[in-house]
């Protein structure tokens, strides 16, 4: 599979199966120096985010493995919501720690797949949620991570408090849509990682909720294609983003 990076320029090409290839990967995608929040999505043109199964997966086409792989050996943390998880089913990642969002802790269903050397997951839960994780999870390492509840939801910035009082720093969300509009309205996703197919129509989810966040613009800063017709774009939080203008 030949990569193009058409920008920043001057156009690049990169074979995948060439043994640098994964270095260059790792480069491009680098997320700069501090902390970091990213959303990383697999999207189809008109916005749905998974397929006639239910999942992301088989949306996933190209180079998108491999450059999934990529963004997530940059992060301390994976984050995604519950629903994600009973959906997709993860392994837990060799290197991030897996932090799952849940109001009411119960993750019955989660799929959840178990692997020698992987940090237990962390799951965000309200106080009260402590016995629904622990019954729900069963065998599963874990670990509940208390975030108080206002008004029966949980907010985005306490959500992340909470995973940098565990001295997070990159965080990458994976979604659901759900959880993808929570960050973004509240203004602390730094880049979108948008990965779309060359597909219309089915009966997927969309990318957001239709009352997502409020408009916001974004700087493209890195934009791929591949031999299937599929672009992989970096996408920006400018200083105005929550102006709109």
């Amino acid at each position: 599979m030949i990569l193009r990076r058409v920008t920043p320029g001057p156009a690049v090409e990169l074979d995948t199966e060439h043994e640098g290839a994964r270095a260059r990967l790792l480069d491009w995608y680098a997320p700069g120096e501090g902390e970091s929040i990213r959303l990383n999505l697999v999207t189809t043109l008109d916005g749905r985010v998974t397929g006639d199964d239910g999942t992301s997966e088989s949306l996933t086409a190209g180079a998108d493995r491999m450059i999934l792989g990529v963004i997530r050996e940059h992060a301390d943390v994976l984050l995604v919501g519950a629903e994600s998880v009973r959906a997709e089913g993860y392994r837990l990642p060799k290197r991030a720690q897996l932090a799952v969002v849940s109001g009411s802790g119960d993750l019955t269903g989660h799929g959840l797949e178990p692997r020698e050397g992987a940090a237990p997951v962390l799951v965000l839960a309200p106080p009260a949620a402590a016995d629904a994780v622990s019954r729900s999870l069963g065998a599963v390492p874990h670990e509940h991570v208390a975030v108080s509840d206002r008004g029966g939801s949980l907010a985005a910035p306490d959500l992340l408090a909470a995973l940098r009082a565990r001295d997070v720093a990159r965080v990458v969300c994976e979604g659901g849509p759900s959880l993808a509009a929570l960050l973004l309205a509240a203004g602390l996703v730094d880049e979108l990682c948008l990965t779309t197919v060359p597909r219309l129509g089915g009966s997927g989810l969309r990318l957001l909720p239709d009352a997502g966040p409020a408009l916001s613009r974004w700087a493209p800063r890195q934009l791929l294609t591949d031999d299937e017709g599929v672009l992989y774009a970096r996408w920006a939080r400018r200083a105005d983003a929550a102006t709109g203008r």
